[in-house]
């Protein structure tokens, strides 16, 4: 097995059953975020993945793109405001960025000496380029997670997941957030534990307690829930909190 580089992630993937929830910094705005990430520290979520806000959110569906229109992108540049992020919580944190954003202009590595995150979550890089950051983020301990997703071949598939600690299994090709998108993934998961011993997080369209628990059934590590983690803050930080010990009690 590929060594997991953060600490935080080594402690919490000896659990079953890990629940990763997606919320987008600065959301609904930047001193509300704050507050609500002291209030999900208390909830069963095991890992916050935090969105690095984005004027093109392409792998995104229509109610995580809406929130990132409203966010404030000039918290990106604000590593201070990161930095608190970071404090609030000692849950692990997965930073979900887009290339252009995040990598092309290097912030990653202001941000990785920062120790701001456990993990990158970069959906349009490349299985290659995604190598080349796992090498070069090692010392700093943070992870990167790779990508597979149905429509690959099964070759490919067993490549990325044998090169892999931690592996980003789509349900589906399409943006997020499509809860009756059929993909057949199962091949796809066949095959990646067959050839790995990387922990594999479904993602995509998961906004049920028993989809989740479906998914655990099969033979996933963990889930990642994003846009109904949205979906459910948009109404209140109540029926969010709700939401997410709802889903983890009654699955396990």
């Amino acid at each position: 097995m590929i060594k997991i580089a953060s600490n935080r992630n080594r402690e919490v993937v000896k659990n079953k059953g890990i629940l990763v929830g997606y919320l987008l910094a600065g959301y609904p705005n930047k001193e509300d975020f704050i507050t609500l990430i002291k209030k999900v520290r208390n909830t069963t979520l095991d890992i916050l993945e935090i969105g690095f806000p984005s004027e093109n959110p392409s792998a995104d569906g229509d109610i995580i793109r809406r929130a990132h229109e409203h966010v404030d992108l000039s918290l990106c540049q604000d590593i201070e405001y990161w930095k608190l992020i970071r404090e609030c919580t000692t849950k692990p944190i997965w930073l979900m960025a887009y290339k252009q954003d995040f990598i092309d202009n290097n912030l990653y590595k202001e941000f990785s000496r920062n120790g701001i995150m456990d993990a990158i979550v970069i959906p349009d890089c490349t299985h290659e380029e995604h190598d080349k950051l796992e090498q070069e983020l090692k010392e700093f301990n943070v992870d990167v997670l790779k990508f597979i997703k149905p429509t690959l071949d099964r070759k490919e598939i067993k490549k990325r997941a044998a090169a892999s600690s931690l592996l980003y299994a789509q349900l589906y090709d399409g943006p997020t957030g499509a809860s009756n998108a059929k993909g057949n993934y199962y091949l796809m998961l066949k095959t990646a534990l067959e050839y790995s011993d990387a922990k594999i997080f479904a993602g995509f369209g998961i906004d049920t307690k028993e989809k989740v628990s479906e998914l655990f059934q099969q033979g996933f590590h963990g889930v990642i829930i994003g846009t109904a983690m949205i979906k459910m803050l948009n109404i209140s930080d109540k029926e969010l909190i709700k939401f997410i010990n709802d889903i983890k009690e009654k699955v396990l």
